[in-house]
Parts: structure tokens; sequence; C-alpha cells
């Protein structure tokens, strides 16, 4: 996947590994991720102007294209993970994120994503233009 300008927003989050989270080898299990990255995308909307809610009040849903994970090491029951949400322009109608999870206590790599989710109208038709709110936040936030 190809990232575009150099513009981008990012936001990170601590997150605690429970117990409900962990497999019988006491490894955080693999599908567990997935949410973390979520968690950290839905701060990273709140934070910019661009949640889910936003998203939707202007007629739009942005389900996900495409999510790629590379793991790099387990995390155990216990660990404080920090889970970052890098945004990076692209061109098109896309929202096109970068994660990274670092183990607090020895900054560890645990794992990298990307994400792509592409618009589409609340009767779930493709929006291959960009959608004029997308535009106009950019504007706001990118230079």
């Amino acid at each position: 996947m190809q990232h575009g300008k150099e513009t981008s927003l990012t936001t990170t989050i601590r997150i605690p590994v429970r117990f409900s989270e962990v497999d019988a080898m006491r490894a955080v299990w693999h599908g567990n991720y997935v949410k973390y990255l979520e968690d950290a995308r839905e701060q990273w909307g709140h934070e910019y102007g661009f949640s889910y809610a936003d998203i939707f009040r202007n007629g739009y849903l942005a389900p996900l294209y495409e999510l790629n994970l590379h793991y790099r090491q387990i995390a155990t029951m216990d660990d404080v993970l920090l889970v970052t949400a890098t945004y990076y322009q692209c061109a098109g109608a896309k929202l096109v994120m970068h994660y990274t999870i670092v183990r607090e206590s020895d900054n560890a790599l645990i794992l990298t994503a990307e994400s792509v989710q592409l618009f589409t109208t609340k009767e779930g038709e493709f929006s291959p233009t960009m959608p004029p709110f997308y535009d106009e936040w950019k504007r706001r936030h990118l230079k």
C-alpha cells in the first residue's frame, strides 16, 4: 500500500491488556488487535473531527475495504500497549490509516497495520468521488 503526502495526523491511546483478551498460551488473541486498532481510530476521529458520527451526519458511511496486519511480537496479560493511529493524506475518496502497537514497558514493536476505508451513501451505494464534507475537512486540517 502506498501512502500519499507527508501530511499526517496522529493520536495514541493506552490499552492495558486484560485477562479476557489473552488465549490459552497467555498471549493476546490475534483478533483483539483489530479492536485495539479500532479504538485508536475512534479516538483519532474524535480528536480531529472525523468520527463515525460526523461521517454519518454528512450522509455517508465509511466501511472497511482493506486491513493488513503485520504481527511482530506477542503481547501478554498485564502488558500496557500504546496504539498509535496515523492518518495519511492520499488521492481519492478514501480514508487511509497506519497503526503501530508498542509495549509501553520496553517500547517493543508488537504490530503494524494499515487500513483503507471507502465511502458509501447511507443506502450502501459506493461513492467514487470525494464527498464534499471530506474535501472540506481536508482543507481545514491538512496543510
